[in-house]
């Protein structure tokens, strides 16, 4: 195509309805192989979380950055985050987990609504992962390179980074009339 988002992103993608497909950005004619190599490493690394529907490369060009080269990727991971390989796997993925989301959201609040988790646990945790990285967590450049590298590794693990939505079963109860309960409250509440 001379160029997928022309008409408009929303018309490709009803033409492309149920089909998965992925669009490389517009390049010149010289650059097309290149193009062809963006959508095959962003089709591979998107191919199980997006099984249908169409995925514009040039929204996920810094997906494509960071994971231009996958072995300085890993490099990088494992050297920020070497001071995690003391944990247990489980514990390694809630501290990152937590981590990330912190680096993302910055706020207690937020950290806890993405995490669905209690704040005061997220609190519990930062001071875990202060600990672990010291001082350098109040450094731009040291939080810029932990989220690359959490970033880089949750893509080349190829594991959905988005938590299922927990919906607690509630049972319902019919209310109950008991007789006088209106009464008791209004006097209760001072009426």
């Amino acid at each position: 195509m001379p160029d997928p988002t022309a008409p408009s992103k929303a018309a490709v993608a009803d033409a492309f309805d149920g089909i998965g497909t992925v669009i490389g950005p517009v390049v010149t004619y010289e650059e097309a192989g290149m193009s062809l190599r963006w959508v095959q490493r962003l089709l591979n690394i998107r191919s199980a979380r997006d099984a249908a529907g169409v995925i514009f490369a040039e929204d996920h060009l810094s997906t494509l950055t960071l994971l231009h080269n996958e072995s300085l990727a890993k490099v990088l991971a494992d050297r920020l985050l070497e001071p995690l390989a003391k944990y247990t796997p489980r514990q390694r993925d809630r501290i990152e987990e937590t981590l990330l989301a912190w680096l993302e959201r910055g706020g207690t609040p937020e950290v806890a609504r993405y995490l669905q988790v209690h704040p005061q646990t997220v609190r519990y945790r930062m001071r875990q992962i202060e600990k672990i990285f010291g001082p350098s967590l109040r450094e731009p450049d040291t939080r810029f390179n932990l989220e690359l590298a959490l970033r880089s590794r949750q893509l080349t693990s190829g594991v959905p980074r988005v938590r299922p939505l927990r919906v607690p079963q509630r049972r319902w109860r019919e209310p109950r009339a008991v007789a006088g309960a209106s009464a008791r409250e209004a006097r209760r509440n001072g009426l």
